[in-house]
């Protein structure tokens, strides 16, 4: 695998016969505090333990690499997360990308996105990119995945989720805006008349989409005919799926209609690793790290991990779990 950056981006070349490994990490809740010191310690000793043991090509962070509380970790700095998990990205020399998530820019944090983005983007070993200034979010960006001979394979799309309706998480969360999801069709379609064919496509972003919760009812009823059940379990209380409750997205759906988007990564409910297929698209949730952000996580384990994307010649995909357990 090599990565070229050209016109202001980034463009991924896979060895022929030979799949190219995302992992992809999420929820890490690095807090960078005074009082979330093991808590810190812990994260990053999984996240070091993962990397070595999958063997990736590639890694993409789903949001919340910081969880920027004063009051439970002792720090309002959202960019000492970002720092600390460069660094270990550098020593394992692993290149990266990543999404913001809800938590990474806090109200009282003391960065905003465009900050992070900026120190993303100076770095030699991230591929992250801040997209059109003109679209909701930070980051709505497209990474294409080449053959050797150049011919692309699928586009590796990355948005920005938001955060809150308001200010505030008692607000509810936010959608991914019909400007990002014209954006997305936008890209694919001008790639499809640059290469004369259809585009596959993968989205990366954070905060899941309502129908991941259809698509788990059905599984749960044994309507297979619906969805398709592949790995990963629901371990949230009461089945609790994190998507937006009080706005109406058009993502999935639109998302359907174009026909390109083949899976959807993401992360946000911490307990949840769910991976089912509905209405042709293959919605997973990564394994989680976060040993701060939610009550009593350091007696949870079962689902802490990374999650592995192999991605093969014609554009086809495999999803496996790489659980903390079995590395420990």
């Amino acid at each position: 695998m090599r990565i070229d950056r050209k016109d202001g981006g980034a463009v991924i070349y896979k060895e022929a016969g030979k799949p190219l490994r995302i992992l992809q990490l999420t929820d890490i809740h690095l807090g960078c505090g005074l009082l979330c010191r093991r808590n810190d310690k812990l994260a990053m000793a999984a996240v070091e333990k993962i990397i070595a043991a999958a063997h990736a090509d590639f890694c993409i962070v789903t949001g919340d690499l910081g969880y920027p509380f004063v009051t439970l970790g002792g720090s309002h700095d959202n960019l000492k997360p970002f720092k600390k998990m460069n660094a270990a990205f550098e020593k394992a020399g692993l290149p990266w990308c990543a999404v913001f998530g809800n938590h990474d820019t806090e109200p009282h944090a003391r960065y905003k996105k465009e900050q992070l983005a900026d120190y993303m983007e100076s770095l030699p070993n991230c591929y992250f990119r801040k997209g059109d200034a003109g679209l909701t979010g930070v980051g709505n960006y497209c990474i294409p995945l080449r053959g050797e001979d150049g011919k692309l394979i699928l586009a590796l799309m990355f948005i920005d989720s938001n955060a809150y309706v308001s200010k505030s998480f008692f607000s509810g969360f936010d959608i991914i805006h019909q400007d990002q999801v014209d954006w997305y069709k936008d890209t694919i379609k001008a790639m499809e008349k640059e290469e004369g064919e259809k585009v596959k496509s993968l989205a990366f972003f954070h905060i899941p989409p309502k129908e991941i919760k259809t698509a788990w009812e059905h599984v749960y009823r044994g309507e297979k005919e619906a969805a398709t059940y592949h790995l990963g379990f629901v371990q949230e209380k009461d089945n609790y799926f994190g998507y937006p409750k009080t706005l109406e997205g058009t993502f999935f759906r639109e998302m359907v209609a174009l026909g390109s988007c083949k899976g959807m990564f993401f992360g946000h409910d911490h307990l949840n690793t769910l991976s089912v297929t509905y209405q042709g698209v293959r919605m997973t949730y990564g394994m989680s790290i976060d040993y701060f952000a939610y009550p009593h996580m350091l007696e949870k384990h079962t689902q802490r991990g990374g999650t592995l994307i192999d991605i093969y010649d014609d554009g086809s995909f495999d999803v496996t779990l790489l659980p903390l357990d079995d590395l420990e």
